[in-house]
């Protein structure tokens, strides 16, 4: 039995901790909804365009799905999603921006925060920014802002200031895009806001996630590999008739250097160092494992011939 949970929350800057993102109850927009389901199942995931709350109407800010089937998911504009339950537990995060302005420090200023879609919460890193001197470059960091905006999240703005997201967080989960939520949704890929003298009244996420792993695409199989091909081309009935074709000059030897598992160029460069490692195991593995899948079937093939000729001179 797999757990479920799904919680709507209200961006509010007043919980605990690192960027006060730790909240309590009080930011539930809907009380979390825990439930369970099975392997297979399909649960929805729904991202309403905006929720009622203490009297204001709610704009939807972004929806995490963490554990899903088919890995984790961010959605950074409304919508309902289906979700495939694999093997682990499901949490859907759902949250909405804030009514009202928002200062930073005192006087004039932005909120930044980071959420981690590998983990499918906000990230405690002390680390996520840099507050950067314009102009860039150099990239003068201003020390005391980059400080405070990692463990407060508030950029002052009594100056113009670039704000630099910084690569990966958490260790190993690499800058995907930052989305203002309020006031003007905005959707950029680059790692650099910069923030005018005075612009106040935004909230930028910075949005971290693994990638999945690169599909590689077969539209010629032999272009990645020659493990040869058998041709049938006898009777249906009697199960006689067919040949190996061996696209690389290979012969029905068989032995290690019969086959090879080749790829291309442009697909390994598609490739992370933890695929390519096991690419190279199995491309020594493989030999091996065609060959004896050659003989097997050769010896098949030859048993069928062997049956087919005693058939065939008994009804003669």
């Amino acid at each position: 039995m797999i757990n479920t949970t799904i919680k709507y929350i209200v961006y509010t800057h007043t919980g605990g901790g690192v960027r006060h993102h730790h909240f309590g109850t009080a930011n539930n927009i809907i009380d979390e909804a825990d439930g369970h389901a099975s392997t297979g199942d399909i649960i929805n995931a729904l991202g309403f365009a905006s929720l009622p709350f203490n009297g204001a109407n709610l704009p939807f800010a972004f929806m995490s799905v963490h554990g899903a089937a088919d890995g984790n998911h961010l959605y950074t504009s409304p919508g309902n999603q289906e979700v495939q339950v694999g093997t682990t537990n499901i949490d859907i995060l759902v949250v909405y921006a804030p009514p009202g302005g928002i200062g930073g420090n005192n006087g004039p200023g932005v909120w930044v925060d980071a959420f981690n879609v590998d983990t499918g919460s906000f990230s405690d890193s002390l680390d996520f920014i840099r507050v950067l001197t314009p102009p860039t470059p150099p990239d003068t960091e201003d020390a005391a802002k980059t400080s405070f905006g990692n463990s407060d999240g508030g950029i002052p703005t009594t100056t113009a200031e670039n704000v630099r997201a910084n690569s990966h967080i958490d260790g190993s989960s690499p800058f995907v895009e930052w989305k203002k939520i309020t006031q003007t949704p905005t959707i950029q890929t680059s790692p650099d806001i910069h923030l005018t003298m005075g612009e106040s009244g935004e909230i930028w996420f910075a949005f971290y996630q693994t990638p999945p792993p690169a599909s590689i695409t077969l539209p010629r199989i032999l272009d990645e590999m020659s493990s040869g091909i058998f041709i049938w081309t006898g009777d249906d009935t009697c199960g006689n008739g067919g040949h190996w074709v061996f696209p690389h000059g290979g012969g029905p030897g068989p032995g290690p250097g019969t086959f090879r598992i080749q790829v291309s160029k442009n697909t390994l460069a598609k490739l992370n160092a933890d695929q390519k490692r096991k690419l190279d195991t199995l491309s020594k593995e493989y030999p091996a494992i065609a060959g004896a899948g050659l003989t097997a079937m050769t010896k098949a093939l030859e048993a069928i011939q062997a049956l087919n000729n005693i058939l065939g001179k008994a009804g003669r």
